[in-house]
């Protein structure tokens, strides 16, 4: 059977033999962007699903085609997949009450739980639009806000299942690489959620109460930390800070919470109270 028209414009077909049937075909789009040697690395055989299958996941072929031909390309394959021949037809579920009531006590109807298989064809045939750099970005701030609520290290987007998965979501998502994630994409994340919360600080029409506790961690390490509350009640965690090689009196916990309130003032931050611990040294500091 002949090709469309559509396919025949985008393939480059030879008479390299595969088998019996089959011959070497080449994609058009790649030709043309890579050059007629790297263009011709891939091939597939002359067959329309396989054509197609090919064109979904080409980036060239997408840079070459407008939305409405992707689509009509390839639901030339969702129409090429038979029904299945075993299905059981759909019972009518839009019976009325009605109808049912006046059906007799002696009759009843079948009741049978039925399952077909799905007529659309694979997830990637509708999700085949690239991605654009504010998707991109969109994209690696989610991948960040799942690794860190799900408390897993930036090594699992290297592992081999979680791009299998990805790859069936939609083989244009690519994930990055471990090192490229908590690098640049780490930084500017971290760089943009600061600046967030300094707008959000500075705008706040009452002001702010700071807060700060100490602590001792698993490496014996003496910590401080601070945290910042809206009038609102929102919190925000400021800093944390090493304090294990200082002396701690309440002469150094004034000199901390004056360097605190001077550095939220030189960025235009109202503080309106302070809450400090109930340790010794801080209440005398108070």
């Amino acid at each position: 059977m002949p090709f469309p028209p559509l396919i025949v414009q985008y393939i480059v077909r030879t008479n390299d033999k595969i088998n019996k049937t089959n011959f070497k075909t080449f994609c058009k789009p790649c030709i043309e962007v890579l050059g007629d040697k790297d263009g011709r690395k891939n091939w597939f055989p002359n067959k329309k699903d396989r054509i197609i299958q090919h064109f979904k996941k080409c980036p060239n072929f997408f840079a070459k085609t407008s939305v409405e031909e992707r689509e009509e390309m390839f639901n030339l394959l969702n129409n090429s997949i038979p029904p299945p021949t075993n299905a059981i037809k759909r019972q009518v579920s839009d019976i009325s009450e009605s109808s049912i009531s006046h059906q007799s006590s002696s009759q009843s109807l079948p009741f049978r739980k039925i399952i077909v298989r799905s007529s659309y064809g694979p997830m990637d045939n509708y999700i085949v639009r690239s991605l654009s750099k504010e998707d991109l970005k969109k994209f690696n701030i989610l991948l960040l806000r799942l690794t860190v609520s799900c408390g897993w290290a930036l090594s699992w987007v290297n592992k081999p299942e979680a791009k299998e998965l990805f790859n069936f979501l939609n083989p244009l998502l690519k994930l990055l690489d471990r090192r490229l994630l908590e690098g640049k994409i780490l930084k500017k994340a971290v760089e943009n959620s600061d600046e967030m919360m300094e707008n959000t600080l500075k705008e706040d029409p009452i002001g702010i109460t700071l807060t700060f506790d100490g602590w001792t961690n698993v490496k014996n390490e003496q910590l401080l930390g601070t945290v910042l509350i809206t009038s609102e009640g929102r919190p925000f965690v400021w800093k944390a800070v090493d304090i294990s090689l200082e002396r701690e009196n309440h002469i150094n916990v004034m000199e901390k919470i004056q360097s605190m309130v001077e550095e939220l003032n030189n960025k235009k931050i109202t503080v309106c109270a302070i809450v400090t611990d109930s340790a010794g040294v801080y209440a005398v500091a108070r």
